[in-house]
């Protein structure tokens, strides 16, 4: 199972990502999936909308440079 998939069927429930950002840097993210957002931005499907409960507020993982993954 991809990690898109993965984070797509949390069912809101919070799990932590480590990714890498546009910038190159990583980030560390704990979150979940609310209701009402989209699965991904502007056709780049490996893009998801992931409510950040630390920051509160949304942050958009890019899944194909996700380098781990695990619910909390």
């Amino acid at each position: 199972m991809n990690y898109k998939t993965q984070i797509l069927n949390t069912n809101g429930n919070e799990f932590q990502v480590t990714y890498t950002k546009k910038d190159g840097t990583e980030r560390t993210l704990t979150g979940h999936i609310e209701d009402g957002y989209t699965e991904h931005i502007s056709g780049k499907k490996e893009y998801v909308v992931v409510f950040d409960s630390n920051e509160q507020d949304y942050r958009v993982v890019n899944t194909s440079t996700i380098k781990s993954f695990h619910m909390i």
